[in-house]
Parts: C-alpha cells; structure tokens; sequence
C-alpha cells in the first residue's frame, strides 16, 4: 500500500528530526546555564572596571585619560573560527591572551588608571566569549524554532491525514471483502441446494424403478 510506505518514511523523518530537536533543546539549555553563569562574572567584573575608570578620572582627568587611551594598541588577534552542530552554526572566538603592553609614559598617569587598564584588559576574555555565547545560543534558538515547527506539522498535519487515508482504504478494502463473501457464501448456497434437490430427485427416480 503506497499511503502506508509514505507513513513509514514520514514517521522515520518525524523520529529523526524529533531526536534533533532534543539534542538541540539540551545544548541549548548547557549554553543557557553557561552564559548566565559568565555573565554574572563579568558583571562584578565591569563594576570593578567602572569604579577604577571612575577613580582614575579623578585623580588624572578625563581629557589626559581619552589621550592616553588612544595610544594603547587595539588587539588585532581576534578571529572567528565556525563549527556545525545539528546543521547549526556555532562560532567560537579566538584571541591571543596577552600581557597588557602599557605603551603610554608612566609619567603621564597613576597607580589606579593602570589598575583600571588592567582590571578592564582582565575582563576582556570573558566578554569574548559571552559574545561567542550569545550568538550560539541565537543561533541554536533559530534552528529550534525551525525544527520544531516541520516535528509539529509531520505530529499535528501530516502523519494523521496519512493514518485517516489508510483507515479510509483498509474500510473499504474491508466492505469489499465482506460483499465478496457474502456473494461467495451465496453462491455455495445456492449449489449446495441444487445438489440436494438432484440427489433427492434421483434417490426418487430410483425407487420409482425398484418398484
């Protein structure tokens, strides 16, 4: 029965696409509890950051600060390295931790500004990889949407239409069946009939003879 192959096919891809969903709901959830654990860090991190900033501002002045900030090198080593994952795509950041370089004069600032770079260069990390993290998880989300919405239409659209066009067919293959014996049993009947009225005939003719 041609709807009964096509169900199994569609009921092996719901199964399929079904564990996909699972797996992807579960890596989903691990980068969840991931990020929200780095992002509480680097939020007490960024506090201290902010009230060192705050410290050094006072103490050198915001001008000289933006001046001096500019000479410091911006970190050319970050790059974009893409993985798959259930067809989904999950970047990870990679970047050369290095030593801060303090390239400015030390004449030119304090102890707390330099303490606020390095507070700030320490935190640098983990905001590269809660950025990873954020777009992993977005991008998780996405393909869990998508996956879930062809499992609902196979469960809630397809795989029932199927099973109500075979229960259609297996009715009326069975109605058939039924006419077919009910015309069969009639037909036995109607010879076995036949058969007794010629053997009484004959066992009559007989004994007409006998006599």
């Amino acid at each position: 029965m041609k709807a009964k192959t096509q169900l199994d096919l569609i009921n092996e891809g719901y199964d399929i696409l079904d564990k996909k969903r699972k797996a992807l709901i579960g890596q989903y959830n691990a980068k969840i509890n991931q990020r929200n654990e780095l992002n509480n860090i680097v939020n007490s991190s960024i506090k201290d950051v902010k009230k060192n900033i705050k410290k050094a501002i006072v103490t050198t002045g915001e001008d000289r600060l933006k001046s001096i900030a500019l000479s410091v090198p911006i970190d050319n080593s970050i790059s974009l390295k893409e993985k798959k994952f259930m067809q989904t795509r999950i970047f990870e950041i990679n970047f050369d931790e290095k030593k801060l370089d303090l390239s400015y004069s030390l004449n030119l600032t304090n102890s707390l500004f330099d303490e606020a770079l390095i507070s700030l260069n320490d935190v640098k990390d983990k905001v590269y990889k809660l950025a990873e993290l954020d777009t992993t998880i977005k991008n998780l989300d996405t393909e869990i949407k998508k996956t879930s919405k062809k499992v609902n239409s196979l469960e809630k659209v397809q795989i029932p239409n199927y099973q109500s066009i075979i229960k259609s067919i297996s009715s009326q293959i069975e109605e058939r069946e039924r006419e077919e014996f009910s015309k069969t049993k009639m037909v036995k009947d109607k010879k076995l009939k036949k058969d007794k009225w010629f053997i009484h005939l004959s066992f009559f003719i007989g004994y007409i003879y006998k006599r």
